[in-house]
């Protein structure tokens, strides 16, 4: 519409029912979006503070994101270390029951089938005449004199006279000498090498080398547990990240990463944490002892882990609770600057569009009029 052509009135209220049109539409949007700054063309300095408070609240928001996994992290690691602390006693236990059963009897065992010779003297290395002594403990050292024609029962014969002493021969034949008191056994080549034609080496054997099926036992069911500690440990893992494997993340609280927080993993490991299968199937309280002070120590080990695991928790949670305020601080700024009071800017349209109505009016009147006067010419 060329308003050039009209009056000066009713160019006048042509001109106020564009601006209350005008008017009547950036309300509209303002009510529409929430927003009284929707772009720079409204409030430069407004649209940009906000624009700039809002980006760095989606930058912690993304930062969080990262915090959380983090935080899953450390958690998978505490119910680790609690798993693994159960492994543990359950370990000391077995250890206990290995400990309040009698250890072995010490015991030499040869490598040489003696039953297959009718004569031992026919054994490489024995001959007519040679002797080796037997002991128990304090007790006396017998002499065992080999003879030409001797069979392998008379051997053993001689060797069971010996006071705490018993000997047998295994499945295979072999012969095996044990010390039937718990104290050490003592072998002793006197004359020629009977023994070691025999198959047993000359020394002094403790309970270590004795063979008790409860104990062995009790140790099989020792190294099962730790078996199952190395697979905790390892399945302790969360994204790829696992404390228990050593593995050493750092939780960024900002954007640029300068506010940071290291947490140091732990080899949780059978070996990490210090522990050995069990040493000659329990077979002596040495070994027993030693498996109980290692399963202490590891234990120790864990509890001290998780009360630093459990310190750095809190302080990343009381990091990931400050960094949310702020973002919450941030996004209220930019939304104090942009945000539109809705109540205002309903009322602000319904005043609009009155005065736009009664402009209208206005309008439409100031044309009749000029209709009129120019009938009174036609």
């Amino acid at each position: 519409m060329d308003i050039s052509l009209l009056s000066s009135d009713a160019r006048k209220g042509v001109q106020s029912l564009r601006n209350f049109a005008s008017q009547i539409g950036k309300t509209s949007q303002r009510l529409a979006t929430g927003l009284k700054v929707n772009s720079a063309r409204d409030n430069p300095t407004a649209f940009f503070t906000a624009k700039a408070l809002n980006d760095r609240a989606g930058d912690l928001n993304r930062v969080l994101d990262g915090v959380s996994n983090k935080l899953a992290t450390v958690r998978a690691a505490e119910v680790g270390v609690r798993a693994l602390e159960k492994l543990v006693q359950v370990a000391q236990g077995i250890v206990a029951s290995a400990a309040s059963l009698p250890a072995p009897n010490p015991t030499a065992t040869g490598n040489v089938n003696v039953v297959a010779q009718g004569d031992v003297t026919a054994l490489a290395g024995v001959s007519d005449g040679d002797q080796f002594t037997v002991q128990a403990g304090s007790g006396a050292a017998v002499t065992i004199t080999v003879n030409a024609g001797d069979t392998p029962d008379q051997v053993l014969a001689q060797i069971n006279a010996v006071e705490n002493v018993t000997a047998s021969f295994t499945g295979g034949g072999e012969l095996q000498i044990t010390s039937t008191s718990g104290d050490d056994l003592v072998l002793a080549e006197v004359a020629g090498t009977p023994l070691s034609g025999l198959g047993i080496s000359a020394g002094t054997f403790d309970s270590s080398t004795g063979v008790s099926p409860a104990r062995a036992a009790k140790a099989a069911e020792f190294d099962a547990v730790l078996a199952q500690i190395d697979q905790l440990a390892a399945d302790a893992s969360f994204l790829g990240t696992n404390l228990l494997k050593g593995d050493s993340p750092v939780i960024s609280f900002n954007e640029s990463g300068s506010s940071s927080l290291t947490l140091s993993g732990l080899n949780a490991s059978a070996a990490g944490l210090g522990l050995a299968g069990a040493a000659n199937g329990f077979g002596s309280n040495a070994d027993v002892s030693a498996a109980g002070a290692g399963l202490k120590g590891a234990l120790s080990s864990l509890r001290g882990f998780s009360s630093g695991l459990s310190s750095k928790l809190a302080v990343a949670e009381t990091r990931t609770a400050f960094t949310r305020e702020l973002s919450n601080v941030l996004q209220t700024g930019a939304a104090n600057l942009t945000l539109a009071d809705p109540n205002e800017e309903a009322a602000n349209l319904l005043a609009l569009q009155t005065r736009s109505s009664l402009a209208s009016v206005s309008f439409s009147l100031t044309q009749r009029s000029e209709s009129s006067i120019l009938r009174l010419f036609s």
